[in-house]
């Protein structure tokens, strides 16, 4: 996906994109609730229409601020209840005025006709694995894919990857949403059980990591 930072017709195309799942569960983020992901990304604020960007990749600054929004009522019963708006706050970014973008759920929503700050780029890039050796990763378990057909729900056999929301470790990583790849030589790995009783209650995970061609290769992976 190209950088997200663009005028309103690259941002009516990415909603498109936001608005497709991958992989299993997921869990809320700071400014608001979880959605389900087929539900437009879509937002009102002040009478006027945010459209969801993408996830970000590093969380932004913002002023602890949170102002109130609307979630227009979405027709996928897998999400907010069919037919009915609901009410949300939202996140106010550092540096950028809530008539541009606000952010929720780990998602920036820029309002229709606005374009983000060209330093907003750095929200959207991938944090580059670079360190020797195992490093501890923990934090909010946000989802799980691979290339297997299910079997049943909660289904994970290597390989898989997890998304992991950074909220402890190195520094570089801090904040951070890194894609993390379990193989069959991570031991432990993640059961069923981890996925029933974590991922789908928006738990936590701890990740011992190591750097494998530029990518997260997880040594050890647990639910603490």
């Amino acid at each position: 996906m190209s950088t997200p930072v663009a005028g309103p017709a690259a941002v009516l195309a990415l909603v498109l994109l936001a608005g497709c799942g991958t992989g299993a569960g997921g869990t809320g983020r700071p400014g608001g609730t979880g959605q389900a992901a087929s539900c437009a990304a879509v937002l009102v604020h002040g009478g006027h229409r945010y459209l969801g960007v993408a996830p970000v990749r590093r969380d932004p600054a913002t002023t602890g601020r949170l102002v109130p929004a609307v979630l227009p009522a979405c027709d996928d019963t897998g999400g907010r209840e069919q037919g009915r708006a609901q009410r949300t706050r939202v996140a106010e970014l550092a540096g950028v005025p809530v008539a541009t973008a606000v952010l929720r759920d780990g998602e920036v929503y820029v309002r229709a006709g606005r374009v983000l700050p060209h330093r907003a780029r750095r929200w959207f890039r991938a944090t580059p694995c670079a360190h020797p050796g195992d490093v501890r990763l923990t934090g909010d378990w946000l989802g799980v894919a691979g290339p297997r057909r299910l079997r049943f729900d909660g289904d994970v056999r290597p390989p898989y990857r997890v998304r992991l929301h950074v909220t402890d470790g190195p520094r570089r990583y801090l904040g951070a949403t890194l894609q993390v790849h379990a193989t069959r030589s991570t031991r432990p790995g993640l059961a069923p059980r981890d996925v029933r009783t974590s991922l789908w209650r928006g738990g936590r995970l701890e990740a011992r990591v190591h750097c494998a061609e530029g990518r997260y290769e997880a040594t050890a992976l647990r639910v603490p």
